[in-house]
């Protein structure tokens, strides 16, 4: 009996466990795609899309990852022209020849500088 009871514990435990859903297609929510470099990666990948969700004066931006993840930006003077929207995280921004990067925490983003700036 004392080895059922453990074994029906996790079994119940494991039910009760939501299997986490794919993010849906990121494509699908509009934006421009660009290039990130998630969770400390060297490597930049275009698979983040950013998009504006309010236009307007009062304009906010969300860049969308493909696990489901976003960062909320609002625009400002940087280099890459946003900062971090929310959250305890510091953006730092900065151009490298025609790309712009804008940093927050282990993400990186970057996109080709609009001509004409």
């Amino acid at each position: 009996m004392r080895t059922v009871l453990p074994t029906l514990a996790i079994g119940l435990l494991a039910a009760c466990s939501p299997e986490p859903e794919p993010a849906p297609d990121i494509a699908e929510q509009g934006g421009i795609a660009i290039e990130c470099a998630l969770d400390g990666s060297d490597e930049f990948v275009r698979q983040c899309r950013l998009s504006e969700q309010l236009p307007g004066a009062n304009a906010e931006f969300v860049v969308r990852h493909p696990d489901g993840g976003f960062r909320r930006l609002e625009l400002s003077e940087s280099p890459t022209g946003f900062d971090a929207g929310d959250g305890a995280e510091e953006a730092t921004s900065e151009r490298q020849g025609d790309w712009v990067i804008l940093t927050i925490d282990d993400d990186r983003y970057r996109w080709k500088e609009p001509i004409g700036e």
